[in-house]
């Protein structure tokens, strides 16, 4: 019976392999969680004769690669201008005429909002 895989690659580089395993599992299952979209990891070896023609052993190259979800970015909303610029409000829409007002008085027992008198103006 051959030798269980697990045992393998639990010995290569020492048990680094694994290591890796674990921390790109760590990171796509963080990147999953946080995005909602899938990851990937993959385990490449590369088994090779020590040069060619010989094959009384053989060396094994592991590569450990994590394809992590991309975050959704975004967008703005612009605008086409007439002249080919941008704008970020609409040259369409009417404006609704909107100002500030002086900072009320706030009963705070309430929440009441104390209009100042005119006096007080």
């Amino acid at each position: 019976m051959p030798r269980p895989f697990f045992e393998t690659l639990r010995e290569l580089r020492a048990g680094r392999t694994l290591e890796d395993l674990q921390d790109a599992l760590t990171e796509a299952v963080q990147a999953v969680a946080d995005t909602g979209k899938h990851a990937e990891i993959k385990l490449t070896l590369r088994v090779r004769p020590p040069r060619k023609g010989s094959a009384a052993y053989v060396t094994i190259e592991d590569d450990v690669t994590v394809k992590l979800p991309k975050r959704d970015r975004g967008d703005t909303v612009f605008f086409p201008l007439p002249d080919g610029s941008l704008s970020r409000q609409d040259p369409n829409q009417m404006s609704l005429g909107l100002r500030s007002v002086a900072d009320p008085t706030v009963d705070l027992a309430t929440g009441e909002i104390l209009t100042p008198s005119r006096s007080q103006q």
